[in-house]
């Protein structure tokens, strides 16, 4: 295409590179606020870059050649982002490869599992590279290419809106406002181009259509854009929910996955009721067991398990077993079929279902999830050895190849775990008693607070922050702590998730399990007794981790009653060995003796609703960013803008040698020495001398010839143009190194 008298071909990819890199750069700001943490943020930034500039280097090539260069450098930003350990020198291996297979076989799992914004995990990390350089890649093609700018920017603003479905913080315009900065510049190049191609867009006169024209672009370009940004504040339903909810796979069932929305229901601001429970002891009801850590998320087993008839016992099940028979009623539809149930359990009867056991975790499944009005009778076991019974045990030989003792190789994090471990269990030997100790530590109010407002989530980091700063938080940070620092000294453990003893209503007689009760809590492996549970959440009280732990003198501290009754002063206590039937005795000290009121889950000064707003440090974080993207594009852009007009006016040299003047002025303005609306140019030449910046003539000589292509009836030539072009770069050099580099940097963004 030609552009005669007009900007040139290279004028115009300079635009489109400029126009690629920021909206490479500002989607990947926006999408990376999905991973906690500005380094995940900057790795996406440097490959969304990446992807842009070898998309702009093989534009003119082939779209096949272009494809396989991109994919190459796909493969190499995984393998610098995602998984650095097994590169050679930088350069993706094998190992690289089948590290990213393994983690796509499990990118939908921890997806659904995990929560925004989450640690930058290996398979989230890869899907975000992924998805980015591909929207990158496909957004230049489709606007560049194949002149579609607006087809182009479909793929960023997906993975934009995407960042902002999973993420309900408020402070979101800064991102907005960037990309959307970006996209205009997209749509500004394609138009250029477009344009250009009509004929030629400068006037010949000084201050002609051209000029005019683009002031007023201007100022359209920036109203359009702060409409765009304030409009959404006048519409109504601003700042409520979204009306497609992807948070919960039913909106009208109660899903709890596995340490996740744990939270999100513990912070509801109406609890639903999920169960009510017919018992004569209250009890934990635990929905499913996580023996698996892969240092970040606890994940259930794969396993199939046995089917189970109505009334067959369980395997391991003792025939002569003393029991508490259950009647649990299911009052609200329930999305998982993990199916709630005591523990240990010696038989069940579900009517309608098909019964599942897992004997080596304990989870009992069913083929559909329960519905609202669903009802079922488990027998739960009361046989419970005391602490001195668990104390004997020897220590078990690993299960399941060690299964239960799994910790992720050669992490810093869990060498530090390790060794707070061995220093709060120093003093005991056996198992039990380190378990204990480790529980009562965490439990110990001077030294953690339990608290639903908490940035932490999964993962050996946010354990061990936990462990050492922060020092805070709810059911998720204290039971895989304590899973972790168990099996870091060789204790077998693992997490559990299910609901805390409900609310013993008098009406009734029943136990109302309601969803601010989900919480999760620790299992250990004693032989001959089997999976044992440990309480290290402060204010929850577990009855079958009393019957074995030495009651205090005293209760703890406000609020640590939760036994799930209010008629009271009866609890389960051990009667010796031999792990006979538990008896029920008056006023046990360790529950207060007070009647068993068992508070809510959420503290008193926790706040309930809506995540708390931005952060200072994020606030800040956000406002640097901007900063930096301001301070990078600024200088550039001045360089384009007057670059683009001197070669708009090289056909002429009157008007090249104006623009060169006026272009000098505007610089020289930036360094304090700006040119009055009145003044002629021999009175701005005297100005400037005067200051004694200027050791040569160059400005006499650029004034000269400025002062002859405005007045003189001859046309200059083009070695005039040139040499008024060479005594303005020198005289603006001679004045930055007069004026310092402090202002000649202030200079560089300062308005004309």
């Amino acid at each position: 295409m030609a552009h005669a008298a007009g900007t040139s071909a290279r004028t115009h990819r300079l635009i489109g590179l400029l126009a690629a890199l920021l909206l490479a750069a500002t989607t990947a700001l926006a999408f990376g606020r999905v991973f906690l943490g500005a380094t995940s943020s900057l790795q996406l930034v440097g490959a969304a870059v990446a992807a842009a500039g070898l998309a702009v280097v093989f534009e003119r090539r082939s779209l096949l050649l272009s494809t396989v260069a991109s994919a190459a450098g796909l493969v190499l930003a995984v393998g610098l982002i995602v998984y650095p350990g097994t590169t050679w020198y930088g350069l993706p291996t094998a190992g690289t490869l089948r590290a990213a297979l393994d983690a796509a076989a499990v990118i939908g799992e921890q997806a659904r599992i995990q929560a925004a914004p989450a640690e930058p995990i290996g398979p989230l990390l890869l899907a975000a590279v992924v998805s980015l350089w591909a929207a990158v890649f496909s957004a230049h093609a489709l606007a560049f290419r194949a002149g579609s700018p607006l087809l182009g920017l479909i793929p960023p603003v997906a993975l934009v809106a995407f960042a902002d479905t999973v993420l309900e913080e408020f402070v979101k315009p800064l991102y907005g406002v960037a990309f959307l900065a970006a996209a205009l510049l997209v749509v500004f190049a394609d138009g250029l181009a477009r344009v250009q191609g009509w004929g030629p867009i400068w006037s010949s006169a000084r201050r002609g259509v051209a000029r005019s024209a683009s002031r007023g672009a201007r100022r359209l370009a920036l109203t359009a854009l702060g409409v765009a940004v304030l409009a959404p504040i006048f519409v109504p339903g601003f700042g409520s929910k979204a009306l497609v909810d992807f948070g919960t796979p039913a909106a009208d069932r109660v899903a709890i996955d596995p340490l996740v929305s744990v939270q999100n229901y513990l912070t509801q601001q109406s609890p639903v009721e999920v169960l009510r429970v017919t018992a004569s002891e209250p009890a934990y009801i635990r929905l499913v067991a996580l023996p698996d850590f892969d240092g970040v998320l606890w994940k259930p087993g794969s396993e199939e398990g046995a089917i189970l008839g109505p009334g067959d016992p369980v395997p391991g099940a003792l025939p002569d077993e003393p029991t508490d028979r259950m009647t649990i009623d299911v009052t609200a539809d329930l999305a998982q079929r993990w199916l709630p149930t005591p523990y240990p359990m010696t038989s069940i009867s579900v009517t309608g279902r098909t019964v599942r056991f897992v004997a080596a975790t304990g989870t009992t499944f069913v083929d559909a999830p329960l519905d609202q009005g669903d009802t079922y009778v488990v027998a739960a076991s009361l046989v419970q050895p005391t602490g001195d019974e668990l104390r004997e045990t020897t220590v078990s030989t690993p299960l399941e190849n060690g299964r239960y003792l799994r910790l992720p190789e050669n992490s810093e994090e869990i060498e530090q775990i390790r060794e707070l471990a061995r220093d709060w269990t120093e003093d005991v030997r056996t198992p039990f008693d380190k378990a204990l100790a480790i529980q009562n530590r965490l439990q110990d109010p001077s030294e953690f607070t339990y608290t639903i407002d908490t940035p932490l989530r999964a993962g050996t980091r946010s354990i061990l922050e936990f462990l050492q700063e922060s020092r805070s938080g709810f059911c998720q940070q204290f039971s895989t702590a304590m899973a972790v620092m168990l099996r870091s000294i060789d204790i077998q453990s693992r997490v559990v998730v299910g609901f805390a003893t409900g609310n013993l209503t008098r009406t009734t007689g029943q136990y109302s399990v309601m969803t601010d009760r989900a919480h999760a809590w620790v299992e250990v492996y004693f032989p001959g007794w089997g999976w044992m549970p440990f309480e290290p959440t402060p204010r929850r009280v577990n009855p079958t981790v009393v019957g074995y732990d030495p009651p205090a003198d005293a209760c703890p501290g406000p609020g640590c009653v939760d036994t799930g009754t209010e008629t009271g002063g009866e609890t389960a206590s051990p009667t010796g060995p031999g792990g006979s039937q538990r008896e029920r005795i008056e006023g046990d000290p360790r529950l207060g003796n007070a009647p068993l009121r068992p508070p809510t889950d959420l503290p008193a000064a926790a706040p309930v609703g809506n995540d708390p707003p931005i952060g200072a440090r994020t606030a800040l974080l956000i406002a640097a960013i901007v900063g930096a993207v301001i301070l990078l594009v600024v200088p550039p852009a001045r360089v384009l803008r007057r670059a683009m007009r001197r070669r708009g006016a090289a056909a002429e040299p009157r008007r090249l040698i104006l623009v060169t003047y006026e272009q000098f002025t505007e610089r020289a303005a930036g360094l304090g020495l700006g040119r009055s609306p009145g003044e002629t140019l021999e009175e701005y030449r005297r100005k400037v001398r005067e200051t004694g910046y200027l050791a040569n003539g160059d400005l006499d000589r650029l004034t000269r010839l400025a002062s002859a292509a405005a007045y003189s009836a001859h046309d200059p030539d083009g070695e005039q143009a040139r040499e008024a072009g060479e005594a303005a770069e020198t005289a603006i050099r001679e004045i930055r190194r007069a004026v310092g580099p402090a202002r000649w940097l202030v200079g560089l963004y300062r308005r004309p």
